[in-house]
């Protein structure tokens, strides 16, 4: 191999920022691709996304790690050869994301370690590979001696970050709909293969020496000079922030609507534009103004993060504080950028930091944490990096932020506690404390002054209210496991089972001093009542499925003779449902429970269930992949001739009926709704059902003409509004409530 003659002139700016453009449009494709090939195997979990960020964020150090031994230390010759070998093994492992070197499915592995492992093993070196050419491609045009572009080539870190957006914006609207994942796969792999001949062209620009030169001794650049500790701790931190951020709003807005790409990608989206805003050429919105907005903003997002959490009425003011905070966390960090010597070290502490953001939301803070405490204090964390205010902060000051912090917090706490037994309208007591805060809490930007006191305040509010509100209730257990937050709340007799922000069950003692355990979703009067209770007239012995645990209650409507099957998916929820609540032991203490994700248990069941109901929810999000045309093929191979298959789909922000409707249309089923609302009453106890909505298909309609079901069991809606999901399709938007 010879070594590289130099072009007359270098290849035109342009073509290097398609390069890395291209590259990066690579690197965050295959993000959403990999991550929704695996997603059904770990039920959807909101945590699927965030952990397989960390891989990604690791990855993605990887590559900056390896672009900086080359630009240092190997000559352009290495540089080729590693390159070369780099792009021959991607080819070989083409296409990407299918090699999983731990199984296809965790089996007794965790979750966590199953996930990583699988990535690495499916898509390792080729991301590698592909997220090497951003500082790479900038040092080469450094070197090349192209004018103002290679004295200052950052502005190229924005056409890379515009790739990503552009890749992450186009994968649920134009990539998603159209193209099936395996064949994503094989264009992945076969567009990184094309990028080698534009990287030789770019390598053959380097004013490379003629003769073979020592790695050690081709370093392009003069070693630069290491930063300030000070100034490395700086970049980091700066770096980790809006990374902690990032795994926070996505797992906000995933945990009570769905994990779907959509929700990866839109807040991915915003803050890689954060990026591509800080490292232009030319700053929209300058860092002196996003300085004076942050306060403002952090402090009434504190607000309502604690009144509410609503995810369609305030998503949005989630989705554009993140954005606030990273375009100045990221403007900061663009303005700590050192000369072009220090390019690919720079890169690799801003790569480090995201990566520490990413491990302490993703992995260690589920260790530490009981609840998700960490995107509030990722948020309050922002105020600390802010300059001080110019006038002179005194001791009065101080006190007028403690009694303004005290009358916030206090404020807060009355509001929450009074407010939740009114579902008719704001008490005045109520509408006084909102006032009461709404006054108190302009006082809190005094502390502008002072950047960490202003970060404790609003950790503060973030989290005062609700720590105290959580105390005034009797928590029996509370776990938090990688499929979520579980509280076993007990309160005037009543033990209820919270997943996230949603009941999942609960009982009450009877006056016979017997436990009810068929309440909420599941009492009498509720459609699950009305389904088991008529299929349960058939004869003895029946075989009933039930996908999702929750406490047990749809156990309590098995006769003796009836064989219950249990797929859980955590062991958590089943420890829980044994310990805390009587379902499992009073009513199937022979029930076989099965850990997995439910859809691929019942792929490898053998039974002939009579029922299976789909109840899968995490928090309040029903995991896509169980309602897909595949899913719903396997769901039949296993029911019988006149098997029922009831669906749970209430929802507090999706319509789930036209999917529903959709998917009967395709396979040829009868279909029933209910929407069930409960009514109020004095009953002590009371008989507790809970609103819901419950959806019954069958293969015919004598099936479920045999049901006897009541007037209230109507027709399925039209299939025309939506399109049946599939394993390579599904959309939520034409399904939310937009109320």
């Amino acid at each position: 191999m010879s070594a590289p003659s130099p072009l007359r002139a270098p290849p035109p700016v342009r073509f290097y920022a398609f390069v890395v453009f291209a590259a990066a449009w690579l690197v965050f494709w295959v993000q959403p691709l990999a991550v929704r090939g695996i997603l059904p195997v770990l039920g959807g979990s909101a945590a699927v996304w965030n952990t397989a960020m960390v891989f990604f964020q690791s990855a993605l150090l990887a590559g900056y790690a390896l672009a900086h031994f080359l630009v240092r230390r190997a000559s352009p010759r290495a540089q080729l050869a590693i390159l070369a070998a780099l792009w021959g093994c991607a080819a070989l492992t083409a296409p990407v994301g299918g090699l999983r070197p731990f199984g296809e499915a965790p089996g007794a592995l965790p979750p966590v370690l199953w996930l990583l492992g699988t990535l690495a093993g499916a898509l390792g070196l080729a991301f590698v590979a592909a997220a090497t050419l951003t500082p790479l491609v900038q040092a080469w045009l450094a070197r090349c001696g192209a004018g103002a572009a290679s004295r200052d080539p950052y502005f190229l870190y924005a056409a890379s970050n515009a790739g990503s957006a552009g890749a992450l914006l186009a994968y649920p609207f134009l990539i998603e709909p159209f193209v099936g994942l395996e064949r994503q796969a094989w264009l992945w792999s076969a567009a990184l293969l094309v990028l080698a001949p534009f990287l030789f062209v770019l390598w053959r620009a380097l004013p490379g020496s003629r003769a073979a030169a020592p790695l050690a001794a081709a370093a392009p650049f003069p070693e630069p000079r290491h930063p300030e500790p000070l100034a490395v701790g700086r970049i980091l931190a700066l770096s980790a922030v809006p990374s902690a951020l990032l795994l926070g709003v996505t797992q906000y807005l995933a945990t009570d609507l769905a994990s779907v790409p959509l929700l990866w990608t839109v807040p991915l989206a915003l803050y890689l534009g954060t990026f591509v805003h800080a490292f232009a050429r030319r700053q929209l919105v300058p860092l002196h103004l996003l300085a004076r907005l942050i306060p403002l903003v952090l402090i009434a997002l504190a607000i309502l993060f604690t009144l509410t959490r609503t995810v369609l009425a305030f998503g949005l003011v989630h989705l554009l504080v993140f954005t606030a905070a990273a375009l100045y966390c990221h403007g900061a960090l663009a303005g700590l950028r050192p000369p072009t010597a220090g390019l690919t070290r720079f890169y690799l502490l801003l790569s480090a930091g995201g990566l520490t953001g990413g491990l302490l939301v993703a992995l260690a803070a589920p260790l530490v944490f009981a609840d998700v405490y960490e995107y509030p204090i990722a948020l309050a964390a922002v105020a600390a990096f802010l300059p001080p205010a110019t006038f002179a902060f005194r001791r009065r000051h101080l006190l007028v932020a403690a009694a303004a912090l005290a009358c916030v917090v206090g404020g807060l706490v009355t509001a929450a506690e009074v407010f939740e037994g009114f579902d008719d309208g704001l008490p005045l007591l109520v509408a006084g404390m909102f006032a009461l805060v709404a006054l108190a809490a302009p006082a809190l930007l005094v502390l502008r002054a002072k950047p960490f006191l202003l970060a404790g305040a609003l950790v503060a509010v973030f989290l005062a209210p609700s720590g105290i509100s959580l105390h005034t209730e009797e928590v029996v257990a509370r776990e938090r496991t990688f499929f979520g937050v579980y509280r076993v709340i007990e309160s005037g007799g009543k033990r209820s089972f919270y997943h996230g922000t949603t009941m999942h069950g609960a009982e009450w003692p009877r006056p016979d001093g017997s436990i009810e355990s068929r309440t909420t979703y599941y009492g009498p009067e509720t459609p699950f009542g009305d389904l088991l209770r008529a299929l349960v007239r058939r004869p003895s012995p029946l075989v009933i499925g039930l996908a999702g645990l929750g406490t047990g209650s749809l156990a309590c409507y098995a006769r003796p003779g009836d064989e219950v099957r249990i797929y859980e998916i955590d062991p958590v929820v089943v420890d829980l449902a044994r310990k805390h609540f009587a379902a499992l032991r009073d009513c199937a203490p022979e029930a076989r429970v099965a850990i997995g994700d439910a859809r691929l248990l019942i792929e490898r069941e053998r039974a002939s269930l009579d029922i299976l109901t789909l109840d899968t929810f995490s928090s309040d999000a029903i995991p896509v992949h169980m309602l897909t045309e595949e899913a719903f093929e396997s769901y039949l191979r296993v029911l019988a001739e006149d098997g029922i298959l009831a669906v749970h789909i209430s929802n507090r922000h999706l319509d789930l009926e036209p999917v529903l409707a959709a998917l009967a249309d395709r396979l040829g089923l009868a279909g029933r709704i209910k929407r069930y609302e409960s009514a109020e009453t004095d009953e002590s106890p009371p008989r507790g059902s809970e609103s819901s909505v419950v959806t019954v298909l069958a293969r015919d309609e004598a099936t479920l003409g045999s049901l006897d079901l009541d007037a209230g069991w109507v027709p399925l809606g039209s299939p025309d509004r939506v399109r049946a999901w599939t394993d390579d399709y599904t959309s939520i938007v034409p399904l939310l409530y937009w109320r």
